[in-house]
């Protein structure tokens, strides 16, 4: 079953900060349920989605957004020459509108979803986990499976040794499975329309969807902009970032129009952005995550403090030093103020979103900060210092010493504080703590750093 934390923020009427809390988001039909479909489907239907060989003609991927209502002209100019791709009810909503509809997209494998089939569009991409009732009332369609861990096991075995179809990437949500369908079907010219993964003025759809109409809604900022937003629509804007930067490698262009929590956060100016949003951008591309400096350090650290009981990871990043301190039988705490940051192996670990230059709440006798100092603004590293060593009596860092390369994903300089070894060094003596432990390790220095005034040579 596909399950996944997402970090929510709420804020009690008389508190003076938000609470974070990590709601799990889990699917909407029983994993039981979704094979059986899945096994029914597969057995039934033979049409299946294939690898096609490039094509020059745009794909117009029309989702669910108010802000299709904006731009029907320019759907139905680029029709002219395009594939056109409507997810769910949108396809409903096009051909009033007088918009061809190539392709209807379903995935949600409730009941409910057979309702949303359009029998006027040209053709239909149904999902293998839909309902059996689904795939009645498509008639003609083309099956496609998504790519989950065992999917083939529920297949004919005559039908996976023959081969030739091909699984769908994009996690749960249709409209990021279906970038990743136009792919398969030969696409690499894309045109995004209402992929908004946000309300306006009360409305989630461009058009009435009862269906949804009883989703629980929270807000969430972007920029200094808040948006409303449900929980799945959080985390469709995040799988959007994530598949689409993937499909750019791999050839594709995006145009993505409308107003929206996902097309704002698509348009963004790294330049203009304050550094907790540089991060919170940054943590949807793959390749950032690619390496943890945490993780790689965290054997190290572990045999030579030998921690006991709470450490405290600032700026957790991937959080995979956390996993690691789990299995150790420590006690981590996750602190990081992106709250995407995090890998799916550390969503179950205790996390608090906190700006470092903040005083920090808690405390533990132990701490962990690595790679995080060298991206603190200069003028704020001595209160950071402060915040941390207040917060972790005894706190191990590891800071970059080289200039930044992963910024680059967004065009924007991450490493803002790059010093030498010895700057480090005489920073925390300065600042009248005791350096228990400090090495030169070429491209980063490593200090255990404690509270007591006393300091080594």
């Amino acid at each position: 079953m596909l399950r996944k934390k997402v970090p929510v923020r709420y804020r009690n009427p008389h508190a003076s900060t938000d609470l974070t809390l990590d709601l799990e988001v889990i699917e909407n039909t029983p994993p039981e349920e979704i094979e059986s479909n899945t096994r029914h489907n597969a057995g039934k239907y033979d049409k299946w989605l294939k690898l096609q060989d490039e094509t020059d003609k745009p794909a117009i991927l029309i989702g669910g957004g108010d802000s299709i209502n904006d731009h029907i002209e320019e759907i139905k100019e680029l029709q002219k020459t395009g594939t056109v791709y409507a997810m769910n009810a949108a396809s409903q909503w096009a051909r009033k509108n007088g918009i061809r509809v190539d392709y209807q997209v379903i995935l949600d494998a409730k009941p409910e979803s057979a309702e949303l089939v359009d029998p006027k569009a040209g053709n239909r991409l149904i999902a293998s986990q839909c309902n059996p009732k689904t795939a009645q009332n498509a008639g003609d369609f083309t099956l496609w499976h998504l790519s989950r861990p065992g999917v083939e096991e529920l297949f004919p075995p005559e039908k996976v040794k023959e081969g030739g179809y091909t699984l769908v990437g994009g996690d749960s949500s249709v409209g990021v499975c279906a970038l990743c369908a136009v792919y398969i079907l030969g696409h690499r010219d894309l045109h995004i329309f209402g992929y908004d993964t946000s309300y306006r003025e009360g409305k989630g759809h461009g058009y009435e969807q009862k269906i949804n109409k009883t989703m629980p809604t929270m807000k969430t900022d972007w920029a200094g902009e808040e948006y409303t937003i449900s929980i799945a629509m959080k985390d469709q804007c995040r799988n959007f970032m994530l598949y689409a930067k993937e499909l750019e490698t791999m050839g594709c262009t995006f145009s993505v129009y409308g107003e929206g929590l996902l097309q704002t956060i698509w348009r963004a100016d790294p330049s203009n952005l304050s550094e907790k949003d540089k991060y919170r951008l940054i943590w949807m591309f793959p390749q950032y995550r690619e390496i943890s400096p945490g993780e790689h350090i965290a054997d190290f650290y572990l045999e030579q403090f030998k921690p006991e009981g709470k450490v405290i990871d600032f700026g957790c990043g991937t959080g995979r030093a956390g996993v690691k301190f789990k299995a150790a039988g420590l006690e981590p705490i996750l602190v990081d103020f992106a709250d995407n940051c995090r890998d799916e192996a550390a969503e179950d670990l205790y996390f608090v979103e906190w700006d470092l230059t903040q005083p920090i709440p808690g405390n533990a006798e132990h701490g962990f900060c690595t790679d995080v100092m060298e991206h603190i603004p200069t003028g704020d590293v001595e209160t950071v210092i402060r915040n941390i060593m207040n917060a972790a009596n005894k706190t191990f860092f590891q800071i970059s010493t080289i200039d930044d390369t992963g910024g680059d994903l967004i065009g924007a300089d991450l490493h803002l504080t790059v010093k030498p070894h010895p700057w480090w060094k005489e920073l925390f003596q300065d600042m009248g703590y005791k350096v228990d432990f400090a090495q030169n390790a070429g491209i980063a220095s490593l200090f255990y750093v404690s509270n007591r005034k006393e300091t080594i040579n």
